[in-house]
């Protein structure tokens, strides 16, 4: 970001002093101040805001990658057990038929 060195900001200072004056330079220092603060605060409000959105993006990748293990869970299982029923149907006896009724 922006560096600014001691000398830097004392030339700042003194060039301000000149023009503006003795009177005006309380005033102009709180108004720079004031700006100062309401910048890092917005600085500040960005970066917690850019890191929530990684961390949703991160939490939705996971959420996605949780699904397809699911799925593909879920397709085995299901391959599984249908596998498992088609050999287990020879081997079931056919149910008798129940007897008819007369009358």
């Amino acid at each position: 970001m922006l560096d600014f060195s001691f000398s830097e900001l004392l030339l700042c200072f003194v060039v301000a002093l000149v023009v503006l004056g003795p009177e005006r330079m309380p005033g102009v220092a709180r108004t720079v101040g004031r700006w100062t603060g309401k910048a890092r605060v917005y600085m500040r409000n960005l970066t917690a805001e850019l890191e929530r959105e990684s961390q949703v993006a991160e939490l939705k990748k996971q959420i996605e990658d949780a699904q397809r293990v699911l799925r593909e869970h879920s397709q085995a299982l299901q391959s599984e057990t249908h596998k498992l029923v088609e050999e287990a149907k020879p081997e079931i006896p056919a149910a008798p038929k129940p007897p008819a009724e007369h009358g």
